[in-house]
């Protein structure tokens, strides 16, 4: 077995100019969880912006980690409900990335809402920089198949399946059935309220999440970059996952916390 990867680099500053003022092609891995232009409390970023510089800047980050890329990599965008097809297109259309899967994270602890549905999940857009040659470990995030848990089918495969899709309505519903195989992910929001929740950023992705797009697109000793790494919650699924990482992070308090988070990581496995 190889040594554990004990090595990242984390950024303060702006990820396009960074990342477009250097070599292309060395990451094969890259995660954007931006600002989702919605009014969220930032300390180093105004998260109200018109609707045509927005969309200009995602233009100019998604650019960033196509460039970024190696010719098999993969990227993935959390994006909201508000700017999910310009997002989507704008993979497709204007930087030719291929869209693999568009999936949905259904979150538990949905923020209330007085005057319309709650917000309750987010989408997560899966490109690859090719259209055949890419990485996806799907023995990785195997899991169990219905053939094998319920009905005992001698014509289940030992190994589990592949995820599919599905849609469900209410959480008594979602339990039983909502296995990581699907590509409806339920997993709880990091809400203000956990333990583990970082106070430093208004948005936390759960490590699992992170967890399940590392170990199923990148291989042990390939390098994850996080434009947006915020908590670093993909630095943790990284070194956990023996991925060398990169982050960057236009906000001082959230690299430093990111650093002070990656260490603890590295500490743990000695």
């Amino acid at each position: 077995m190889s040594n554990p990867v004990t090595e990242y680099s984390l950024f303060q500053g702006d990820c396009v100019k960074a990342l477009l003022g250097q070599k292309p092609g060395t990451v094969q891995l890259a995660i954007a969880d931006p600002p989702y232009n919605i009014g969220a409390k930032y300390d180093a970023h105004h998260d109200k912006l018109t609707y045509a510089q927005y969309m200009t800047w995602a233009g100019q980050w998604m650019q960033a980690a196509v460039h970024a890329l190696v010719k098999d990599g993969s990227f993935w965008v959390f994006v909201p409900d508000e700017w999910v097809s310009e997002i989507d297109l704008m993979g497709r259309n204007t930087h030719g990335l291929f869209k693999r899967r568009h999936v949905i994270w259904s979150f538990t602890f949905g923020q209330a809402a007085q005057k319309n549905f709650s917000r309750s999940h987010c989408h997560l857009l899966y490109f690859t920089k090719s259209k055949t040659k890419y990485t996806f470990n799907d023995k990785a995030v195997r899991v169990p198949s219905a053939r094998q848990l319920v009905y005992n089918d001698s014509r289940a495969q030992n190994g589990g399946k592949q995820p599919d899709a599905t849609w469900m309505l209410l959480r008594d519903q979602l339990e039983p059935y909502m296995t990581p195989d699907k590509d409806t992910w339920l997993e709880s929001r990091i809400c203000g309220t956990f333990k583990e929740r970082k106070k430093h950023s208004p948005n936390q992705i759960p490590v699992p999440i992170m967890e399940r797009i590392v170990l199923a697109c990148s291989k042990p000793g390939d390098t994850v970059l996080d434009l947006f790494c915020g908590t670093g919650s993909s630095g943790v699924a990284a070194l956990t996952h023996n991925r060398h990482f990169i982050g960057y992070d236009i906000s001082k308090t959230c690299i430093q916390q990111t650093k002070r988070r990656l260490n603890e990581v590295l500490h743990d496995r000695e």
